[in-house]
């Protein structure tokens, strides 16, 4: 895979506004309790018996260079689970990792949480690191929800990851345009695994450097796992890579 990033301003947070709030009948919260129950026992299940990454190798020597694939602009505003409004489209002055998220998702959200969750342990403590978990169904992922889902996962509050939901279709235009992932497809009725088995979507991980240039995508999730935990030392290289070098 690839490495290369820059300095700029943080991205742009706002106070939430009014209609931040969110009323959630009895039924919605069965429904937010059950999923999330769900959700994150898949993810600290696939956490204890998932791929481990291979051993890190101290000598390994340094990139010439992580490709540019294109810069993101534009104007994205959505909602962190904390109820702040951020932009999306004004990522910098960080590094950061976002990842689609369909938090009852039953394919391969666990493991993209399990690789998210290794980054934050790793570089939680970084003022100039950060993570985005954007979700692609605003039905059922409201802030509500995200907050839940999160403290059920073990991030804490002060932990640099946002997770945001939008309005679905400009959320899966900037995932299209912004971060060149692929488009997201409804799952037809007659080939759901369950219910709420929705949405097929891209599953990889994109790093964005300080400049908001999205300079790689990370497919942690593969059926081999060779390659899989390959992959995912990929990521945490090419994290490393950008931290490192802030005049890339």
């Amino acid at each position: 895979m690839p490495p290369t990033p820059p300095v700029s301003p943080s991205p742009d947070i706002h106070p939430p506004t009014a209609s931040a709030g969110h009323h959630v009948s009895i039924g919605s919260w069965v429904r937010m309790v059950l999923g999330i129950g769900m959700a994150v026992a898949g993810v600290l299940l696939f956490g204890r018996h998932g791929v481990q990454a291979p051993p890190q190798s101290p000598s390994q020597p340094a990139k010439m260079a992580l490709p540019v694939v294109a810069q993101i602009g534009g104007h994205f505003e959505v909602t962190e689970r904390s109820g702040q409004k951020v932009d999306l489209s004004a990522l910098r002055g960080k590094v950061t990792v976002i990842a689609a998220l369909y938090t009852v998702c039953p394919h391969g959200s666990a493991p993209i949480m399990t690789q998210m969750r290794r980054l934050n342990a790793a570089y939680r403590e970084r003022p100039d690191f950060l993570q985005v978990s954007l979700a692609l169904s605003p039905q059922q992922d409201t802030p509500a929800f995200l907050n839940s889902y999160a403290q059920g996962v073990g991030v804490r509050p002060a932990d640099p990851w946002w997770f945001v939901v939008g309005e679905q279709q400009p959320t899966w235009d900037f995932m299209t345009s912004g971060l060149r992932l692929q488009a997201p497809t409804a799952v037809p009725p007659e080939k759901r695994m369950s219910p709420l088995d929705l949405y097929k979507y891209d599953l990889r991980l994109v790093l964005v450097d300080r400049q908001g240039r999205v300079r790689g995508h990370y497919a942690v999730f593969l059926p081999l796992r060779e390659e899989a935990a390959r992959m995912s030392e990929q990521l945490r290289r090419d994290v490393q890579f950008l931290l490192d070098n802030p005049a890339e």
